[in-house]
């Protein structure tokens, strides 16, 4: 009673167990219902964020991967043929906002542009 009965079919039940995976070798594991789009997902993997990993905005700046394939926020876990029922191990890479100091650096380099270019000299 109250357990987990193998396939079945009730709301609430997770069909996805999913091993999320960062370059680092940081896991996290979440399960997701049937009919799970991409973009969800990803919302419930920033939800889970793990404390030590440089934050990100949101789903557009998460890739998940899986069977190779870098998966699109508008599709579903159907889509790719994701296997339900069974712990299936996907990549994330994030891409970490970019600090903010970084465009005011770029916009100088560009406003010097006439300096900027002086940075060689060919002999």
């Amino acid at each position: 009673s109250g357990g987990r009965v193998p396939g079945g079919r009730g709301g609430g039940m997770a069909d996805y167990n999913v091993k999320f995976m960062f370059a680092d070798a940081v896991t996290i594991e979440l399960s997701f219902a049937q009919g799970v789009g991409v973009r969800d997902a990803k919302a419930q993997v920033i939800a889970a964020w793990p404390a030590g990993k440089e934050a990100i905005e949101g789903p557009d700046d998460l890739k998940m991967i899986h069977s190779g394939k870098v998966l699109d926020n508008a599709k579903t876990f159907e889509d790719y043929k994701v296997p339900k029922g069974t712990q299936v191990v996907m990549h994330l890479q994030p891409r970490p906002a970019a600090a903010p100091q970084e465009p005011s650096v770029a916009s100088a380099a560009t406003k010097e542009s006439g300096e900027s270019t002086r940075c060689c000299v060919i002999l």
